[in-house]
């Protein structure tokens, strides 16, 4: 939440998402451009990954789609200037639009939008101020104490209005996009601050589209968070031979370390992995090395050449790996120190920083 909301939008504009319900019913998009009679518009479903494009002919353009519940869409031009707005079931909107600057300056027709329109009104006078203030950063001699604690205050007030929303609002399915968007935008967002705003959720917000993939989203950034159990999961060790289980580890104080063969950084941290092993396996420290591999020679040809003693696993699929689908592993190297009973207690270990973490729990 400590960006701006126009960026939280921005980050969700382009992407895509699968979505495999069946539609309930037309949304009509009855536009008029008043600053041009014709060209060429793009029409985005947020969960779907390609746009449609739409004719503007005489100022006036329309587009029907299928859609199963209101849902995010975004009108945009070639040169990713864009409008978002929300689609629903069986409705007809209609929208004015300034065609040069992209700009719609009106849309009736949908109560989610309207729902929408509530966030962006409560956020205006905040984000307006948020824009001076880095206006203000920019100016020689600025006071940057005072500069920052003006800051955190607006965007104290911005998660204040976007809680507010929320729990105004927590049953639309408008909430669970942006929520989704939240996170997607702010990597470092604290996972208990995630949960809260994902309490406030209910019914068809938790149901709906981005309702699932927040939800989906939620559990694996806990899998990486220090108080969180780590998901269970079984792969394949180097020899194709053997399944080995997170879980069978339980009992026992256990490095999770995602790496692979081409990652340089992964394979700097070797060393310091060996030391960590031989002076603290015999005390009830293990390794499992997870790697993300692609390929499973170049994988098996490093594993000979650094030779390391621990337990190594890996379903060689690269970042579409099982454990990608549990663990939000966006970069490598990622490490996970787990206590005897399979919770996160350490993360991102490096250099001597895991066997100082080792003395602290299992003495010298």
């Amino acid at each position: 939440m400590q960006k701006t909301l126009l960026s939280i939008l921005a980050i969700c504009a382009f992407a895509f998402m699968n979505i495999s319900a069946e539609a309930k019913g037309k949304c009509t998009v009855m536009g008029t451009v008043t600053d041009t009679t014709k060209g060429v518009l793009l029409v985005k479903n947020l969960t779907k990954p390609s746009p449609d494009t739409v004719k503007i002919v005489d100022g006036k353009f329309t587009y029907t789609t299928e859609l199963n519940e209101p849902t995010p869409m975004v009108l945009s031009d070639f040169e990713n200037r864009y409008q978002l707005f929300f689609g629903e079931p069986n409705s007809t909107l209609k929208i004015t639009l300034k065609r040069k600057e992209m700009m719609v300056t009106m849309l009736e027709g949908s109560a989610a939008h309207e729902i929408f329109r509530k966030l962006i009104i409560s956020q205006d006078a905040p984000q307006q101020f948020a824009q001076k203030l880095q206006e203000e950063y920019k100016k020689p001699g600025a006071n940057v104490d005072s500069l920052n604690a003006q800051m955190n205050y607006v965007n104290g007030e911005m998660r204040k209005n976007f809680f507010t929303f929320l729990k105004e609002n927590g049953s639309s399915e408008v909430c669970a996009f942006v929520v989704y968007s939240s996170l997607m935008n702010d990597k470092g967002m604290n996972v208990k601050i995630a949960d809260t705003m994902y309490g406030f959720l209910s019914g068809k917000a938790k149901t709906c589209f981005y309702g699932q993939e927040l939800g989906k989203l939620l559990s694996k950034l806990r899998a990486v968070e220090v108080g969180y159990m780590a998901p269970d999961f079984t792969l394949p060790d180097s020899s194709g031979k053997k399944k080995i289980a997170l879980s069978s580890f339980k009992g026992k104080y256990v490095l999770v370390d995602f790496w692979a063969s081409w990652c340089g950084p992964c394979k700097g941290e070797i060393p310091f992995l060996k030391k960590a092993y031989e002076a603290f396996h015999d005390k009830g420290f293990e390794i499992l090395s997870v790697s993300l591999d692609s390929k499973g020679d170049a994988w098996k040809a490093a594993l000979k050449q650094f030779q390391m003693p621990w337990t190594h696993v890996s379903d060689v699929k690269g970042f579409n790996s099982i454990v990608n689908e549990l663990y939000h592993v966006p970069s490598i190297p990622k490490t996970l120190l787990l206590d005897k009973t399979g919770k996160i207690i350490a993360t991102d270990l490096r250099g001597p920083a895991l066997e100082m973490k080792l003395k602290e729990l299992m003495g010298n």
